[in-house]
């Protein structure tokens, strides 16, 4: 393989580390020195030639070399069987649907949110369990940390410069969990986004933080999507999509129940609402609402199908975390091959 990068010689760890924050090639934590074989090991894995294109996004013309995808990956802690799911991570943000430019520059601050789903999430190790969304696991922290470098160091978003964030958020760092097969009573992120049943796939969507709704002591649908749709109220109008992450605890419930996802997320969309009068106060000094708009209702996403539902967290907990999106940007799914 004919590398297309650099190559450099420190006399040891520490002088490397700092050759790597003075550069700004870092999000701020140290990192795993990417040497030629730990690179080479990376793309071997995946069969790729490190010259070859993964992908490429259209508005800024940026190509992501597989080289430079897996000396990120490196960087980041990933293991050679987590590249794969980097990849089509990769090919997520890159499609113009996702905008990756715009939400690289927003003063919004999101964060890429990857959400893994099939097999491969438990043959690399990826959390979909108690702390899914929080510190503790490799391979979460590292896929995640990946494509916030890649954003960093491939495509330029460096806070300050073309990174505006007013005030970013831990996510920005890593954002990346597995949903949870074995909990949830319905098909699966994969199908709903149609792929097959043992496919693996990770869907991409630029994030803010997570909300995390307590519903402690309602066991009824109706009861605590009720307390969801009001907290989701809060994220304002104009998202796109929002992910609803319902714990275990809940999905019991809902089982039970007999509620279905399509129900979920129309019982949402319909009380994830107010009045034009009531989103003009919200707004105080902007009041895109008059005339009948007032009095008539308008809710949080355009339909039932902007919002996602995925089950994932520990066991203990009656809690739903709510994750916007950023504007007018949608989710993108990807197979993992």
């Amino acid at each position: 393989m004919a590398s297309t990068s650099k190559t450099f010689q420190f006399s040891d760890l520490d002088e490397a580390q700092e050759y790597y924050y003075s550069e700004g090639l870092t999000d701020g934590l140290p990192i795993v020195l990417p040497t030629e074989s730990n690179v080479q090991a990376m793309l071997d894995y995946v069969g790729l030639d490190g010259s070859e294109v993964v992908a490429e996004e259209r508005i800024r013309g940026k190509k992501f070399l597989a080289e430079k995808v897996a000396i990120n990956a490196v960087m980041a802690g990933c293991r050679p069987e987590h590249l794969p799911v980097v990849i089509a991570a990769v090919k997520g943000i890159s499609e113009d649907a996702f905008n990756l430019h715009a939400n690289s520059t927003s003063t919004n601050g999101v964060g890429i949110l990857a959400i893994v789903s099939g097999k491969v999430a438990s043959d690399v190790g990826i959390n979909s369990g108690t702390g899914a969304m929080g510190h503790g696991t490799r391979a979460n922290a590292a896929i995640g940390r990946a494509l916030g470098l890649i954003k960093i160091n491939l495509f330029g978003s460096v806070p300050g410069e073309m990174d505006k964030s007013t005030f970013g958020h831990p996510g920005k760092y890593s954002y990346c969990f597995a949903e949870a097969d074995d909990v949830i009573p319905w098909e699966p992120l994969r199908v709903e986004k149609g792929f097959g049943e043992e496919s693996s796939t990770v869907t991409v969507m630029a994030t803010v933080a997570p909300l995390q709704v307590s519903t402690y002591s309602y066991k009824r649908p109706e009861e605590f999507l009720a307390i969801a749709s009001d907290a989701m109220l809060s994220l304002g109008r104009g998202h796109e999509e929002i992910a609803i992450v319902l714990s275990p605890e809940v999905l019991e419930y809902i089982r039970s129940s007999g509620w279905t996802k399509p129900q979920i997320k129309e019982f949402v969309f319909q009380n994830a609402r107010r009045t034009g009068g009531e989103w003009n106060a919200s707004y105080r000094g902007e009041h895109p609402f008059s005339g009948a708009d007032l009095e008539a209702e308008f809710p949080v996403v355009e339909s039932p199908d902007h919002l996602t539902v995925v089950g994932a967290g520990g066991a203990a907990g009656g809690f739903v975390s709510i994750i916007g999106s950023w504007g007018g940007i949608s989710s993108v799914t990807k197979e993992i091959l």
